[in-house]
């Protein structure tokens, strides 16, 4: 993911996602299940979560249809880039 592309997804970071494809990783666990939260909060989730889920499937969708998801490693190199900015208001 370019700079600029990275940019215009911070400035979407208010906008409603949603977060699909995370899977557990104990035998005989519910695969978690995601309301509608800001873009940063999703960013977030998803870079703290590596490890903790398997993130291979992941889509944080945002944004119209024709906006293309983001996957864990476009989550990673935002949260890496902006860390908490993507928080605040």
């Amino acid at each position: 993911m370019d700079k600029p592309a990275m940019a215009s997804v911070f400035r979407m970071r208010h906008v409603p996602a949603s977060i699909s494809g995370v899977r557990s990783l104990g035998r005989g666990q519910a695969d978690p299940v995601f309301h509608s939260r800001p873009l940063g909060e999703a960013i977030r989730f998803i870079a703290e979560a590596d490890g903790q889920y398997d993130l291979s499937a992941v889509a944080i969708s945002y944004g119209d249809r024709s906006t293309p998801p983001l996957g864990s490693r476009e989550a990673k190199q935002l949260w890496s880039e902006y860390g908490v900015r993507l928080m605040e208001a």
